[in-house]
């Protein structure tokens, strides 16, 4: 698919009333293009990403944040849309390396998401936010640890760190560089102890291979109904559970550097959250629609778990 058909679709308006559809075209692109295995990560790809975020980035500010701000309100659709986006940034995240530039726009991807969830009191919500900004500093961070003195990554980790302080959530204790420059005092914060503050973070993303599949032809009309529903649930799930990796994982490695070994209480989190998203997925291309929300359900309860151990 070509970038200017996506650019055209924007220009059209379509957008506006089809955000799943641009989306989707970005994630196909993606797909086809996204190194196989082990395989290096061309600049290329880099640039053709870069290139996709600026396009998605430029169609939120122009289409889909003001319509949301029009008429406000979390619809079921619109959940899905934050859950999905997170995702495929997420993936891009995982393969941008410290590209200066694709880091700083996925960065901006994730703080609009984090503006949409906090942009209206009545339909506050508070913990995607704070996720949607944690991401954008797992992502600043790296950037400031090869350059800690561009003004522009820290200009961005300061506004990030002030909608997180302001939104009663607190930033990742490993993030090295101090979200309001100069030479501050380490601030007590509640989660993990201030010997991991300086663990290099090392972040996951989830692959297409993760997304359920299923011929919408062979359901009937309700199965339908019941499939897109927990479709849409299962991207918001996979989306925490990422989080949650994400966070526990610079953690992990810290404690089995010093020759020790994580909790027992969160290790099980982490066994319970992959295993019932794994079981959520194959439930839900076997049609087994009861059987995936129990499990969804368990997996997002354990990622939240994990989030909270850590402080987020």
């Amino acid at each position: 698919m070509k970038g200017g058909w996506i650019v055209g679709l924007v220009g059209a308006g379509l957008a506006l009333g089809q955000p799943i559809t641009v989306l989707q075209g970005l994630e196909t692109k993606f797909e086809k293009s996204a190194p196989r295995g082990n395989a290096p990560v061309s600049q290329g790809f880099r640039q053709d990403r870069l290139r996709d975020v600026s396009t998605f980035n430029s169609w939120f500010d122009q289409s889909y944040l003001p319509a949301y701000q029009t008429q406000p309100g979390w619809t079921p659709q619109r959940r899905a849309f934050v859950g999905r986006a997170s995702a495929y940034l997420g993936a891009i995240r995982g393969l941008a390396g410290t590209d200066p530039a694709l880091g700083m726009a996925l960065a901006g991807a994730f703080n609009r998401l984090g503006r949409m969830q906090e942009a209206n009191p009545q339909y506050l919500d508070r913990e995607g936010a704070i996720h949607s900004y944690n991401n954008s500093a797992i992502i600043l961070n790296q950037l400031a640890n090869e350059n800690p003195n561009d003004p522009n990554v820290r200009g961005q980790l300061a506004f990030v760190g002030g909608r997180v302080n302001a939104l009663g959530g607190s930033i990742p204790m490993w993030m090295s560089v101090p979200i309001g420059g100069g030479n501050q005092q380490p601030r007590e914060q509640r989660g993990i102890p201030e010997a991991y503050l300086n663990v290099p973070v090392k972040t996951s993303a989830p692959t297409s291979a993760e997304y359920p599949r299923l011929d919408e032809g062979t359901l009937s009309p309700g199965d339908r109904e019941q499939w897109r529903e927990l479709r849409s649930r299962y991207y918001n799930v996979l989306a925490t559970v990422y989080s949650a990796k994400n966070a526990v994982a610079p953690v992990q490695a810290s404690v089995e550097s010093r020759g020790l070994a994580l909790t027992p209480d969160l290790v099980k989190s982490s066994t319970r959250m992959n295993l019932s998203l794994d079981l959520a997925k194959n439930d839900l291309e076997q049609k087994q629609f009861d059987s995936a929300r129990e499990n969804l359900q368990i997996a997002e309860g354990e990622a939240r778990r994990i989030l909270r151990y850590v402080g987020l």
